[in-house]
């Protein structure tokens, strides 16, 4: 797995929403106090999803035409070095197009969809694997979707920190009110979360557009957060 790049440090700020309660139990105060962590990892896959979207007023025009450039364009991505297993077919549609300007009911035609989910761990060309779906017909860019292969590693400094967070608080709020943590109670994980730490779409400038530049794409970090509930016995 790649280096991890960074750990945010975890939240302690004790105002309005932290999670946090006191309860009295057998003479003894118990505490439960929520805890937070997020580690920030380089994304080492991209998932795209690319596809064909064509308008005919008759259905089965429309659908053999997105068929025949579907076909091309997978054709395109294995010539583009990506692997069968990693092409599926990420969604299929047809559905009739109507006119109700003039207060009925009229059919004009039909569109027809199909599009491929492709997953690559070739970062440094995720552009250009779009730019060969676009060249052998596919008109649609549905998603670029930025992930990790393993983030076990991640999850658990997540938790590691989210732990060291929940005890972190615990001890300012019991020192706020005149005690000490005298024993961990018990302890919940409440989420593990990994997700892009910023949407990232193809994008292309001016002036590449003009260069006759392929699609411009910056890989994001992943973000792998995790949470857990504590509770602490004070005296």
């Amino acid at each position: 797995m790649k280096k991890l790049l960074a750990m945010l440090m975890c939240f302690a700020v004790l105002a309005v929403g932290t999670a946090a309660a006191l309860a009295e139990e057998d003479g003894a105060t118990k505490l439960t106090v929520s805890g937070s962590g997020v580690v920030l990892v380089e994304s080492d896959l991209a998932i795209v999803t690319v596809g064909v979207r064509e308008v005919s007023d008759d259905v089965l025009k429309a659908q053999s035409a997105v068929n025949d450039k579907i076909a091309a364009v997978r054709q395109a991505l294995l010539d583009a070095g990506v692997q069968e297993a990693d092409i599926s077919t990420d969604s299929i549609n047809i559905y009739a197009n109507y006119d109700y300007s003039d207060g009925a009911e009229i059919l004009v035609g039909y569109t027809a969809n199909n599009s491929l989910s492709v997953r690559t761990s070739d970062m440094e060309n995720v552009g250009a694997l779009i730019d060969a779906a676009f060249a052998a017909g596919a008109n649609t860019l549905d998603n670029v979707q930025f992930t990790v292969q393993d983030s076990a590693e991640a999850q658990e400094q997540a938790l590691t920190m989210a732990v060291e967070d929940a005890r972190r608080k615990a001890e300012v709020l019991a020192a706020a009110a005149g005690m000490g943590v005298v024993s961990i109670d018990t302890i919940a994980e409440t989420g593990v979360y990994t997700y892009d730490s910023m949407r990232n779409f193809a994008v292309a400038d001016a002036a590449a557009m003009e260069s006759g530049a392929g699609t411009l794409v910056q890989a994001a970090l992943v973000s792998v957060d995790a949470s857990v509930s504590m509770e602490f016995t004070l005296r």
